[in-house]
């Protein structure tokens, strides 16, 4: 089984019946992130058409600002969901340093309640690697998910020391900066994530089906220099550690 530990199914939007039949089909275990309450609720209802479909809750970086007033509301959001997720900080892509203040303020409510709720968080670092580790230290959260990093080396060794997983995205085989991350990881932190449909066209142009996860997969075997099916295996059982995880949190 492959693993897909960060996907944004409500972005295939026309395209949503092509990625369940790929997702089914070839038993790709997705974790659906959400950007707010409307897509997760997308993402928790075509749950119920796919049984490797599992809905993650999350209010991403660049949606802090419109949805501060609904955090009373995220709460039995948060409570319900296996994991949170995308939640995070932005500070490159968002450029309004007007919108810190309440990315801040999101960001730390949603660690705040995955401390008190024994949540499994996945989340967005981009531009801001430092103030997530700092954070993600003060609140002591458990066993974090680190979707696509990108940031400097020193911190990725200090979240790696944390516990820290990391999910490997569709330009493994293509960026340097994601190839030593490869090598510095431990396989036993390791995840692949598809994102969404448009992080490849991003990549090379092409539109991305849940399918692109095989493509990771060999990308990262290649680089740990191991049997692609062996690589399969382990990202599969680093992502079921984590499911297990959930439900003794939960229960």
């Amino acid at each position: 089984m492959y693993i897909d530990a960060h996907a944004h199914l409500d972005q295939f939007k026309e395209n949503i019946g092509t990625a369940l039949k790929i997702i089914n089909g070839e038993r790709i275990l997705t974790l659906g992130c959400s950007m707010d309450i409307a897509s997760y609720r997308f993402t928790k209802e075509i749950s119920s058409s796919s049984e490797f479909i599992i809905p993650a809750f999350g209010i991403h970086p660049w949606k802090a600002a419109e949805n501060l007033d609904m955090l009373g509301e995220c709460d039995k959001l948060i409570s319900e969901a296996a994991c949170i997720g995308e939640i995070g900080l932005d500070f490159y892509w968002d450029t309004n340093k007007e919108n810190y203040p309440a990315q801040y303020e999101v960001f730390e409510h949603m660690l705040d309640r995955c401390r008190l709720y024994g949540k499994v968080s996945n989340i967005h670092t981009k531009g801001a690697e430092n103030d997530v580790l700092r954070l993600l230290k003060s609140y002591n959260v458990i066993s974090p998910i680190i979707h696509w990093y990108s940031g400097e080396i020193d911190i990725l060794k200090k979240m790696i020391d944390l516990g820290c997983s990391f999910t490997v995205s569709v330009d493994a085989g293509i960026s340097k900066a994601t190839r030593e991350l490869i090598k510095l990881v431990p396989s036993e932190l390791l995840l692949t994530e598809t994102d969404g449909p448009n992080s490849l066209v991003w990549i090379n142009g092409k539109y991305g089906y849940p399918d692109e996860v095989k493509n990771i997969v060999r990308s990262i075997a290649e680089i740990k220099n191991t049997e692609v099916e062996k690589m399969r295996d382990i990202i599969n059982s680093n992502f079921i550690k984590k499911l297990n995880l959930f439900k003794e949190r939960k229960e």
